[in-house]
């Protein structure tokens, strides 16, 4: 059987079990596994693991991607790739109160840069990267709850020629101009910050730290929403189906997420930010995928 043959019967498996559609379907056979086949050649002519950076905006499908990739590199390409979440790192719940307390009460919130564990991000994709390193320790976040748990995912290494997939909403993205700053984004920021301190400190920490994090991708990629206002659809169905599948492996029907309401309230703390990635990161990524309100791949773009 050939390999085309092979990935197809994959791919319907994989969406299958995923509950996903046949817009998925076409971004795969359209762009999707060219991609996969672009990193397994990137790894296999690398002499360490490579870090891929995959951006997209809440909802645009880059944990989904993620885990097709993660899943098909060593089953059909022989390569081992595995996927960090940005969202891992968050800080606990009581870290960020006390973030709250001491700069702005938005940081309490999850979501931007200044709400993660940076060290921990730096140790483990520095882990992947170094010789002497067997094993890579990573945490676990439960959103519904909105804590890190207890557990930790040990990711035991291998010889084999290796992708990590970094995937993030704000994985890649530059720190702003100053003078993009000096007024409210909307009427969220007009509202909770107008004085400035809660967009300076993020914009300070995406200078800083993350930026020392984003220097180690060998290669970054985007899943570029159209408008900002997708986002806010692409999310609510986001909490759905993370309630639906929670439900599901616990069979816990009083399993609660947030309401439409407060899904709207969350995103806007991530306005500013998807804004500015919507309009500089296509020029600094290396692979862009243009994706309409229902998530099709209207034009893909790749830098050789």
């Amino acid at each position: 059987m050939c390999c085309d043959s092979l990935d197809q019967r994959f791919l319907e498996k994989f969406i299958q079990q995923e509950g996903l559609n046949d817009i998925f379907r076409r971004n795969v056979i359209d762009y999707f596994n060219a991609y996969a086949h672009r990193l397994a050649q990137l790894a296999e002519e690398s002499s360490r693991p490579i870090i891929v950076g995959l951006n997209g905006a809440q909802g645009s499908g880059k944990s989904t991607l993620s885990q097709y990739l993660s899943q098909i590199m060593p089953m059909h390409l022989g390569v081992d790739c595995y996927v960090l979440s940005i969202d891992d790192f968050y800080l606990s719940r009581a870290k960020r109160k006390r973030l709250a307390a001491s700069v702005h009460p938005l940081l309490a919130i999850r979501g931007v840069p200044g709400t993660h564990d940076v060290p921990w991000l730096l140790d483990a994709l520095a882990g992947f990267i170094e010789p002497g390193v067997q094993s890579v320790t990573v945490p676990i976040f439960d959103k519904l709850k909105d804590d890190r748990t207890k557990k930790v995912l040990k990711i035991q290494k291998s010889a084999n020629p290796t992708v990590i997939l970094f995937e993030g909403w704000c994985v890649g993205v530059p720190a702003q101009h100053q003078l993009a700053l000096s007024v409210p984004a909307s009427s969220f920021e007009f509202l909770n910050d107008n004085n400035g301190v809660w967009r300076s400190y993020v914009n300070e920490r995406l200078e800083a730290d993350y930026a020392d994090v984003f220097r180690l991708l060998d290669r970054l990629s985007m899943l570029k929403p159209p408008c900002f206002e997708a986002v806010y659809d692409w999310r609510v169905d986001q909490e759905i189906r993370l309630v639906a599948r929670r439900r599901q492996d616990s069979s816990d029907l009083s399993i609660r997420g947030m309401s439409v309401k407060q899904v709207g309230e969350f995103v806007e703390n991530f306005r500013r930010l998807t804004c500015h990635a919507i309009e500089v990161l296509p020029d600094l990524a290396d692979d862009t995928w243009e994706l309409q309100a229902d998530r099709l791949v209207l034009e893909g773009r790749c830098r050789s």
